[in-house]
């Protein structure tokens, strides 16, 4: 049994357990869920962690992702191997930078790529999570979560590099 404290995001702010949730409907369920126990109503300080813990991994298309697989029982890190090609195109995208003269125009259409780059990953794994049926995630479907979660975090790590280079800092 889960215990409160460790309650799943999905549980504790009363949603239904998928990856398109759409902000709004996520927003208004963890105002329900707060606005009945926050201790100045007369709610428990750690419930009202527990559900703005949950809003904040719900709100994170990443942190999302792997609740999902940790609540369907599919491995959520271990070593998958990135896509075909994506270490080049990251390389590539490196040197492009690395040329560029620090915070010009060029950084921002970097910054774009990776965005770009982030925002297909993400639905990738949407549309995996889309052929989930009955709360069980197939493996080949797990695991492609999994390698797009690396993909999204890579983009996500240079996207912060360029930013960086790009303010001059």
């Amino acid at each position: 049994m889960t215990s409160p404290l460790h309650l799943d995001p999905f549980d504790a702010l009363g949603v239904p357990p998928r990856f398109d949730l759409d902000p709004s409907t996520l927003r208004a369920a963890w105002l329900r869920r707060a606005s009945g126990s926050h201790p100045d109503a007369g709610g428990s300080v750690s419930q009202s962690a527990l559900e703005n813990a949950a809003l904040i991994v719900l709100s994170d298309p990443v942190r999302r992702a792997e609740a999902l697989l940790a609540r369907w029982g599919a491995p959520v890190v271990g070593p998958v191997a990135p896509p075909l090609g994506f270490l080049a195109a990251m390389i590539e995208l490196r040197e492009r930078a690395d040329a560029a003269e620090i915070g010009c125009a060029e950084h921002g259409a970097l910054i774009g790529e990776a965005q770009a780059g982030r925002m297909e990953a993400i639905e990738v794994i949407q549309c995996a999570f889309a052929r989930v049926r009955d709360e069980s995630i197939s493996e080949v479907d797990a695991r492609e979560v999994r390698v797009q979660l690396q993909v999204v975090r890579g983009y996500e790590r240079m996207m912060e590099q360029l930013e960086r280079e790009a303010s001059g800092s």
